[in-house]
């Protein structure tokens, strides 16, 4: 008895070595895809981000083509070149400017803003519409071929106030 566990201790013993030697040596992806951001929507693979200021700035609405991302919202923005600050509560939890909008003398962004001040609001498309997310941009994992958008909504503006950008949507080849 004593003998066939001391066999089967060895065998399972060269069975896990085995394991490990076949996977040091079997071939590993060693390029990882570094993100492309260009300036307009995508035309083909990447997500297509909008940054829309609202209707009272006078900042031009943001459109960038992100490809080789894969991540959540909130990433992708910087990966875009785009500043993106949360609040001190939830710092990457809830989008309180994006760049530099609104001023920090209009919203200090300690707490979630409220509807007075204005907020942003996070559309995603998939389907060729903006359609209000359920998701914040931490929780939400980019998708190629969609469009993600961001409205600054002021006071009184609803939801259904979307980015007046209309949304790309392409089928990526990936």
């Amino acid at each position: 008895m004593r003998l066939f566990v001391r066999l089967s201790l060895v065998g399972l013993i060269l069975l896990v070595s085995l394991g490990f030697w076949i996977n040091s040596t079997s071939p590993k992806e060693t390029t990882k895809l570094t993100p492309v951001t260009t300036s307009g929507l995508c035309e083909g693979d990447g997500v297509s981000i909008v940054i829309d200021f609202g209707t009272g700035s006078q900042e031009t609405a943001i459109e960038k083509c992100v490809e080789n991302f894969t991540g959540n919202s909130w990433n992708m923005m910087a990966a875009a070149g785009i500043k993106v600050e949360g609040t001190s509560k939830y710092p990457v939890g809830f989008v309180c400017r994006i760049n530099g909008v609104p001023d920090k003398s209009q919203e200090r962004c300690i707490e979630t803003p409220g509807i007075d001040n204005g907020t942003w609001a996070f559309y995603l498309a998939d389907s060729g519409k903006w359609e209000y997310s359920a998701f914040g941009a931490s929780s939400h994992k980019t998708k190629c071929g969609t469009s993600e958008g961001w409205r600054f909504l002021l006071p009184g503006e609803l939801t259904t106030t979307v980015p007046r950008t209309t949304p790309v949507n392409h089928n990526c080849e990936k």
